[in-house]
């Protein structure tokens, strides 16, 4: 995946920050659900050192404020799995009250209810949405042109 994002090939792209890859998940029954992928590769945040392990998380605490002020979320949540995928990377999901599972974790609910397809009207606008709420919180971010 980081390959294709570095060759300019995939298409939920949103930022480069300076420790991570930020992308629009594919589960998007939880709007504004995105995946940063650390730059670095560890397969544990205690390995990562920890000037990178803060940097990492500094950002992602940025990137979560700029996608709530898109979404407008009841809670975020934050999960760093890696078991079928061992790199770091965080996942931000947004919750909302009116989802009747809100207080248990996502990955109860059958993946084939999760991944919601966004129209691309709605896919870029949302992408775009948060790019620009990225810009304003990392002016060295690396955003793609719309």
């Amino acid at each position: 995946m980081i390959d294709r994002i570095k060759a300019a090939g995939f298409r939920d792209f949103i930022a480069e920050l300076n420790s991570c890859y930020v992308i629009l998940g594919d589960q998007q029954l939880y709007r504004g659900y995105c995946v940063l992928l650390a730059k670095l590769h560890a397969t544990e945040l205690y390995l990562m050192p920890a000037d990178a392990a803060r940097l990492l998380c500094d950002e992602m605490r940025l990137v979560a404020d700029a996608i709530a002020a898109v979404v407008k979320p009841w809670k975020m949540n934050y999960e760093c799995l890696g078991n079928s995928e061992p790199h770091v990377h965080w996942h931000l999901l947004p919750r909302y009250e009116t989802d009747e599972m809100r207080r248990g974790p996502i990955w109860l609910r059958p993946e084939s209810e999760r991944k919601v397809i966004l129209d691309e009207n709605d896919r870029r606008a949302l992408i775009g949405s948060i790019r620009s709420q990225v810009a304003a919180r990392f002016h060295d971010a690396r955003i793609p042109p719309a």
